[in-house]
């Protein structure tokens, strides 16, 4: 039996409740449509600097609303999320961008001297994205996605399909990747 995807599920919750505030962040409120309409325009403009299905894109940034529409935009556009804490150390950093195989990084400026100083360690690492501010060789967040279409965009997504690489913290050695599928994140999300 089939189940449907993160990003359908999402899309879902969208048009059967568009208007109802999904996030509270600091001073503003965001609703469902909002997210699924920013969420579109990230998938679409990852596809456009060539992040696809099944790239593994390392989120390493404090909570945000572009964390939100990353992640999301993630899932739309078939592409793996790896997640990961802002305290860990550059070591911790490094394991995970090399074991995950990540193509491209969203983060920002405080924590871009890190990312700086392994890139050139990392054959797979395509994309730096900074969702606070421009250097040279990477991708401003709002800039890409600004023009981009906000339209739900073409991606066959299964069940079997990777979502999301969570890392252990490490406690007894490197951190560790487990990959969830579609159907194991959104049993979960229905469990709730």
């Amino acid at each position: 039996k089939s189940i449907m995807g993160i990003a359908s599920l999402f899309r879902q919750t969208a048009l059967k409740l568009p208007d109802k505030v999904a996030i509270e962040f600091e001073d503003q409120r965001v609703t469902f449509k909002e997210i699924d309409l920013q969420a579109n325009k990230v998938a679409n403009a990852f596809q456009s600097i060539g992040i696809a299905k099944g790239d593994r894109v390392a989120q390493y940034m404090p909570n945000s609303l572009e964390l939100v529409y990353s992640i999301v935009g993630n899932f739309k556009n078939g592409s793996i999320v790896v997640p990961m804490n802002i305290n860990f150390k550059e070591q911790e950093i490094h394991h995970i961008l090399s074991d995950s195989g990540s193509k491209a990084i969203i983060t920002d400026m405080e924590r871009l001297p890190i990312v700086k100083n392994i890139l050139s360690k990392l054959q797979d690492l395509k994309h730096v994205i900074l969702v606070d501010g421009d250097e040279d060789g990477t991708y401003n967040f709002h800039e890409i996605t600004k023009n981009a279409s906000d339209k739900e965009p073409n991606v066959v997504i299964k069940d079997e399909d990777y979502s999301i690489i969570f890392y252990t913290s490490g406690t007894t050695g490197k951190p560790k990747g487990a990959a969830l599928n579609q159907t194991n994140v959104t049993s979960n999300i229905k469990a709730l």
